[in-house]
């Protein structure tokens, strides 16, 4: 568990030398640059501006390019490569291209709602036999249109029939429950008419003053809507040849962010008539090669050691072995350590893999997770320190399939359901899988695991209070670390004693507990006077005990995932046998194999996601509330990415 050791440093060099030293420490990309603490007013609002046009640009195209160009987008990304194509890509002709696409999309779609909204409101007057702009009254007469619920025309009609019989209704069309009327009236009949009308569900409409008929500008409207939908398909053709200018583009990008760097970086400079300073941190163990790179370019560069301002915290740079490392990404989750504190991963490592299978037990589920994991991380070619989540998940599956072993959990099938040559019986006559020790249908399998849980719990918090007192040796604090963490440990050991001490022990066995709860009680209360100690000594003891109470039993957690995710399995397979003897064979098996795959994928999806999240909770919550506080800053070396 190591924490990178940094040191402060002042790099110093002639001005004429300004270029070429920011080009080598960005390659170099070992120095992290202190921001200036006057900043120069420079306004970065076009250089902004750029950078997120460029980005539209790269984001557009890769929802339209092929899975070919999305593949290549980030190989090749070497220095020569990046900075030939940030020369020889035309950008803004491809930008421009991308918003005048985009504004003609916009404006088809717009067209097109419009477009729609009027066949809407067409569609029930196709049959309308005059134009929409022609008059709808003369000196004595009235047209109306207007809708009644379905049913009710004959009765309107027979009720004008006797009140207004020179009134004349016409249906135009009648569908999902409303009948389209046109009616034909006098003037000084209109009254009488709205009055009927209205009566038995009129409602009167008004349609634009559209020039021509309905039915020939409902046409008209699907014509344009097939040309504005070709529109927006030759648009997305242009996208989709645009596209192969993708890589180009990411690479343009990775550049204009070594401009980005480059040019804060100059900020950063402290600068007199003839020299030129940088401030940052970098690892303490790559000063000399930096200086010897450093010295090759020009004599005039120093790098020297300075002193941190006062309250100033180094970032902190994690260096693990490539065991570890994939680990990292669980201590991430909680935070980085402070660069006074130790690196927690490798300590947690054990415990978290080893948790996460347990919370599993079922060795089926490991091996497709393992085997799901190897060959993403096969085809990516991702190494350890691009991709330790993916690692760490392809770890996890491997240690989940061999400790679920022994607890025979194999997709929640039971041994009678498998071939004979994969069970073996026991002396008790029980059927069990072939490397199964404990069986967790049975209380004796269930018990086991939940002691398995305890002691497991138990080792790791006592784990995390020997890291508390080890810190504190090592920063010089030697009697804080004995009184209130090393007592703990006196503590277990002399319950471990009287537990197992011999008989011929007996008499004397418990006197060495007695010693160690005095000492626990005097090393609870350290830091206070002496006349007060033994007080808050009890009352640490208590605290100390609830504590260890509380956050045992939360390792209980483990047998429950454990039990919950063979239940689990075991429910997706009755499911589908189930479900298969509803139908004939022809049908049943391929149901059976379809509820299976799919079921245990489901199951293995959520039951990965539960393992993960509550073994990172013990030890976040149980383990690192021992010893670790956590808030470090990440290092952030300038450095030239191959990545926009």
């Amino acid at each position: 568990m190591a924490i990178v050791a940094m040191q402060k440093v002042a790099i110093l060099a002639h001005k004429s030398l300004r270029e070429d030293l920011l080009d080598a420490l960005h390659k170099e990309g070992v120095v992290e640059i202190s921001e200036a603490k006057s900043p120069s007013g420079l306004d970065h609002t076009e250089v902004q501006f750029r950078a997120a046009e460029l980005q539209f640009a790269i984001t557009t195209l890769k929802e339209v390019a092929s899975k070919e160009t999305l593949a290549t987008v980030y190989k090749g990304m070497t220095e020569d490569a990046i900075i030939y194509a940030a020369s020889h890509t035309d950008v803004r002709h491809i930008v421009d291209m991308l918003h005048a696409l985009e504004e003609s999309d916009t404006e088809a779609q717009r067209e097109l709602q419009e477009l729609a909204l009027r066949k809407e409101t067409l569609e029930p007057w196709l049959s309308l036999p005059f134009s929409l702009n022609a008059t709808h009254e003369s000196h004595t007469s009235l047209r109306i249109l207007g809708t009644l619920p379905a049913g009710v025309l004959p009765v309107l009609k027979d009720t004008l029939a006797t009140e207004l019989p020179r009134t004349e209704l016409q249906e135009i069309n009648n569908e999902n429950g409303t009948t389209y009327v046109v009616a034909h009236l006098w003037k000084k009949d209109a009254i009488r008419f709205e009055e009927l009308a209205t009566a038995m569900g009129w409602t009167t409409e008004e349609l634009p003053k559209w020039d021509g008929s309905a039915s020939y500008l409902y046409e008209e409207a699907s014509m344009a809507i097939k040309e504005l939908l070709g529109k927006k398909r030759k648009n997305h053709e242009q996208r989709v040849q645009l596209s192969v200018e993708l890589p180009n583009l990411a690479k343009t990008a990775a550049f204009l962010s070594w401009l980005d760097e480059k040019q804060s970086a100059r900020e950063a400079m402290v600068e007199t008539s003839s020299t030129i300073t940088l401030l940052g941190w970098m690892p303490r163990n790559r000063m000399a090669l930096l200086e010897v790179h450093l010295q090759k370019l020009s004599k005039a560069i120093a790098v020297l050691k300075i002193k941190p301002d006062e309250g100033e915290e180094p970032p902190v740079l994690l260096k693990n072995s490539k065991f570890v490392t994939p680990f990292e990404s669980v201590t991430g989750l909680y935070g980085l350590p402070l660069p006074s504190e130790i690196d927690p991963t490798m300590a947690l490592s054990p415990f978290f893999i080893l948790y996460f299978g347990l919370c599993l037990t079922d060795a089926g589920y490991g091996a497709v997770i393992a085997t799901i994991f190897g060959i993403v991380l096969f085809k990516s070619k991702k190494t350890i320190d691009e991709a330790p989540l993916l690692w760490l998940l392809f770890m996890a599956g491997i240690v989940t399939f061999f400790v679920s072993i022994p607890f025979g959990g194999w997709f929640g099938l039971l041994p009678s359901q498998v071939p004979a040559a994969l069970t073996k019986t026991t002396e008790g006559g029980s059927l069990l899988f072939r490397g199964q020790v404990w069986d967790l249908s049975k209380e004796s399998g269930i018990t086991f695991l939940q002691n398995l849980s305890i002691a497991l719990g138990l080792t790791h918090l006592f784990f995390g209070m020997f890291l508390a007192g080890m810190h504190k040796w090592i920063h010089g604090r030697k009697a804080a670390a004995f009184w209130q963490d090393f007592t703990n440990h006196i503590l277990l050991g002399a319950i471990i004693f009287s537990v197992v001490a011999p008989e011929s022990m007996a008499a004397g066995k418990n006197y060495p507990l007695y010693a160690a709860l005095v000492l626990m009680v005097w090393g609870k209360g350290y830091g206070n006077k002496w006349f007060v100690r033994p007080i808050m000594g009890v009352l640490g003891v208590v605290n100390f005990g609830i504590g260890m109470l509380s956050n045992t039993l939360s390792y209980l957690r483990i047998l429950a995932l454990g039990l919950v995710t063979g239940a689990l399995a075991l429910a997706v397979n009755q499911v589908a046998v189930e479900l298969g003897r509803l139908f004939p064979a022809w049908i049943g098996i391929p149901i059976v194999i379809l509820i299976f795959l799919v079921g245990h994928i489901v199951s293995i999806a959520l039951n990965t996601l539960g393992s993960f999240i509550h073994s990172g909770r013990l030890q976040f919550i149980e383990f690192f509330s021992q010893f670790f506080e956590g808030g470090g800053r990440t290092f952030s070396p300038y450095r030239r990415s191959r990545s926009s």
